[in-house]
């Protein structure tokens, strides 16, 4: 298969087992992929850390697992940088993508020129309600459609970045406030996420709750959650956020450039 959108599995070097499950699962869907070693939490230097994102930001203290897994993202955006694709797939190893992934990759042509961000992923397993614009193209050999994001739906498994968007995400290195998948897909905290404007696609391409892998992060991130007043601090913290955000989505809701629209994955066969 012709593939102009290069793919980049993000893969810690001591969980081969993943590495092992990914390869096979991308070979059944006919995509070729690049392996970008993976910032392990259990021995990274805190300057490294540093370097790309702070201790804590908006929604409070960031635990290790957190803050590698985003400096694990900006290698994925440094090796296709490296390319010279217009744009390309970022994936992490536990990613489970439908049967009609591989259409969407043989050609970059049927992404508008004014798109740089694209989430294939359907975060988490409960409903999800996500202000949408309506559909602005069809996917080429898909049943599926790209939509722009009005507000959050995080999750960081699954999304396509140009080459604009890569270059801006890395000159955050070091200012970087939250991570990675609010980074790039939630209003309420991120200025790049109004910068570059992000779109998905619907019905999602992508979910991470297909396997029953333990979190890699998640014993990291556990360690950095509040108790006690601290804990009230951040909600009260992340309730402004959301506030803040109210005015700029009711314009979109009330001029109908957008609506509010279930996301939900959908399988398909090759």
């Amino acid at each position: 298969m012709n593939q102009a959108i290069p793919v980049f599995v993000i893969n810690l070097a001591r969980r081969e087992d993943r590495l092992e499950r990914v390869s096979h699962h991308l070979e059944e869907r006919g995509v070729a992929f690049t392996r970008v070693d993976a910032c392990d939490a259990t021995k990274v230097d805190e300057a490294v850390l540093d370097g790309v994102i702070t201790p804590a930001g908006p929604l409070g203290a960031l635990g290790l697992g957190d803050r590698s897994c985003t400096v694990s993202h900006t290698y994925a955006w440094e090796a296709f940088l490296q390319t010279g694709a217009r744009f390309g797939l970022m994936l992490e190893d536990d990613v489970f993508l439908s049967g009609d992934v591989s259409n969407l990759l043989q050609s970059d042509d049927w992404i508008p020129s004014h798109v740089d961000v694209i989430k294939l992923e359907k975060f988490g397993s409960g409903s999800s309600k996500v202000l949408l614009g309506d559909a602005e193209i069809k996917v080429p050999g898909t049943e599926r459609a790209l939509h722009r994001m009005y507000s959050r739906h995080v999750g960081g498994g699954a999304y396509i970045l140009s080459r604009r968007a890569a270059q801006v995400a890395l000159s955050y290195r070091g200012r970087m406030r939250v991570p990675i998948d609010h980074f790039l897909f939630n209003d309420t905290v991120s200025p790049v996420f109004r910068q570059l404007k992000p779109f998905i696609i619907q019905p999602a391409m992508a979910t991470q709750r297909h396997y029953e892998y333990n979190s890699d992060i998640a014993k990291f991130g556990k360690a950095a959650r509040p108790t006690g007043w601290r804990l009230k601090l951040r909600k009260l913290r992340r309730g402004w956020n959301e506030i803040s955000q109210i005015h700029r989505q009711l314009v979109v809701f009330l001029t109908k450039r957008g609506a509010i629209r279930e996301i939900f994955w959908k399988d398909s066969a090759p």
